[in-house]
């Protein structure tokens, strides 16, 4: 490769690392609506204040479980909440098909079975269906699948939350695309 091709390369690479960097940093005020990150499952709330590093979000009564701390949120950890009727995952910059999620489709979550409730399975797959998505491809997803054993794995994951579309959960779904 050219020096040239190089230097074009990574100053794409610096523009495209600094754009991410600012979006994550992004202000927010209070009544904003917007997304809080732990662990690939996001909860859908409103801002209520501005703390010294980050934000106090208020989050309705369907919401959750909420698998962290919701007390005060660190900024980083805040994003911006945009609904959006479909939204393609990239892979490789382009270079592999993109896959596409739209609302209404149907999808399987794939969950490590909780050796508490079900004893013989290793994992549980759990079919849901995809209720809104987020510019950030993140998905609420209404359960579908009647087995208690799945409900259960459901309601204890992901519930009233959204799960990003690349969180390990949707790796078969993904891989079926």
């Amino acid at each position: 490769m050219r020096p040239s091709h190089w230097i074009c390369f990574l100053s794409i690479f610096c523009l495209l690392s600094s754009a991410g960097h600012a979006a994550s940093n992004a202000q927010f005020e209070p009544g904003d609506v917007v997304l809080t990150n732990c662990h690939q499952i996001y909860t859908k709330g409103s801002v209520k204040a501005k703390v010294d590093d980050g934000y106090t979000i208020h989050f309705p009564k369907n919401s959750g479980p909420i698998n962290c701390p919701p007390f005060r949120w660190h900024a980083e950890f805040v994003l911006p909440y945009q609904s959006v009727p479909e939204y393609r995952l990239q892979f490789m910059g382009g270079f592999k098909k993109d896959l596409i999620f739209r609302t209404g489709e149907t999808v399987t979550l794939r969950f490590d079975a909780d050796k508490r409730i079900i004893k013989n399975k290793e994992t549980v797959d759990i079919q849901a269906e995809i209720t809104d998505i987020s510019s950030n491809g993140a998905i609420a997803v209404k359960l579908l699948s009647n087995s208690p054993e799945e409900a259960a794995t459901f309601w204890k994951w992901v519930g009233g939350n959204y799960i990003d579309l690349r969180h390990k959960a949707l790796e078969a779904e993904r891989s079926k695309r």
